[in-house]
């Protein structure tokens, strides 16, 4: 949803440095670049920032030849909570599933004023830096980079960019894919979480990205107060259906349904309230997420996420074989020897796609032990999805 004033600020300083010549013939300086209004730091701080973005660039792990390696870059582009935990959150959650731990880099708008910083701030130079290290890192016809962000939006498409009191500005769909051309990216899956994110649909429908967004180009979505710990795109995409095992494409599927659960209980509450209130609250529209899903980047991403998703088969069977023996079972693996077997398997085909990325059995029984707490933690709260991926995931192929 919109955030009043200081979404409008941030916006209409956006609008100046995306409006093209004629605005830099009216006074701004960039031109119609990409970038933002942005007041200095203090000297304690400023030298922080150089070091927490030294460190997020010189931490990135080197190509790996022969495999296809992934490259994640997770943005909270505003200053509250909200949006720093979910770019925190997704991050680890794409790490795991693309094996990219060690070649993600998060940045932050913060978390509100007096608040001690964690990540390097999502300035557009330390964006633009961010995605210089990855260009100069991968090998662009091996590698998959994934680029995530999440903030306010706004009806012409822009994301908001503001340190509130300090730095306004915004990122548009034409600075983004400018910006990973001049990188030297070629296939990319790009992920927006924002009100009217279906703005960056048309621009991204081609072959070599794969485009998920939380709204229609004309619609806003839901859940970006301040005190929650994800907006609701980012719960139901990452934090259910992604983190409960299913790929990419097909996770984002299923986060519709929850989405749509969530908007419609919105609704009825709405629909519940005096017509005082309802004067004073616009009724809750669904947000009717959008996706393009181009067919190199899709071949890259199931390649780049194969040995996440054998991981999360072995983990979901590890948590069905407890349950077995121990008489609670999920439907259709009760049975402890057959869910022995396909734990078996599972793990069989986790060490195989481990071992190209220079993965040793170990390494990977640990991924999948680490995994398993998860998902036993998952199954608190979504034991349906948990069961139900546990049960896909028996019935594949041992090879």
């Amino acid at each position: 949803m919109l955030k009043g004033l200081a979404l409008a600020t941030a916006l209409l300083v956006g609008a100046a440095l995306g409006a093209g010549a004629a605005s830099a013939q009216q006074g701004d300086p960039l031109g119609g670049a990409f970038g933002a209004v942005e007041g200095a730091l203090s000297p304690a701080d400023a030298a922080d920032q150089v070091e927490l973005s030294s460190r997020a660039l010189a931490g990135i792990a080197p190509q790996r030849p022969g495999v296809v390696d992934t490259y994640v870059l997770s943005v909270s582009f505003w200053n509250d909570p909200v949006f720093e935990n979910e770019a925190r959150e997704a991050a680890a959650v794409l790490g795991r599933r693309f094996d990219a731990a060690e070649r993600t880099i998060v940045l932050s708008a913060g978390r509100g004023a007096g608040v001690k910083r964690v990540y390097a701030n999502a300035s557009p130079n330390n964006f633009q830096a961010a995605l210089g290290k990855i260009g100069r890192t991968i090998d662009p016809n091996e590698d998959l980079v994934v680029v995530f962000f999440t903030s306010h939006g706004g009806p012409d498409g822009a994301v908001a960019v503001q340190e509130k009191n300090r730095m306004y500005g915004a990122l548009r769909p034409a600075h983004l894919r400018a910006s990973l051309a001049a990188a030297g990216i070629r296939r990319q899956v790009v992920i927006v979480s924002a009100c009217f994110s279906g703005n960056f649909i048309l621009p991204f429908s081609d072959p070599n990205t794969v485009i998920l967004t939380a709204a229609a180009a004309d619609k806003t979505s839901f859940g970006c107060e301040p005190s929650r710990d994800w907006t609701y795109f980012g719960d139901a995409f990452f934090n259910h259906a992604l983190r409960g095992g299913d790929a990419l494409v097909a996770s984002y599927d299923d986060a519709l349904s929850v989405i749509a659960k969530w908007e419609g209980d919105l609704l009825t509450a709405w629909n519940a309230k005096s017509l005082t209130q309802k004067a004073r609250e616009p009724r809750p529209e669904p947000s009717n997420p959008q996706k393009n899903v181009g067919e190199a980047a899709l071949a890259l991403a199931t390649k780049a996420e194969s040995y996440g998703l054998a991981i999360s088969c072995a983990a979901h069977l590890q948590v069905a074989l407890d349950r077995a023996k121990s008489a609670r079972g999920f439907k259709g693996l009760m049975d402890p020897v057959a869910v022995g077997a396909a734990k078996s398997a599972a793990d069989a085909r986790a060490v195989a796609e481990g071992a190209p990325r220079g993965r040793s059995a170990q390494d990977t029984a640990k991924a999948i032990t680490t995994y398993a707490a998860s998902a036993l933690q998952i199954y608190a709260t979504q034991p349906v999805n948990v069961a139900a991926h546990a049960l896909r995931c028996s019935q594949k192929p041992a090879d």
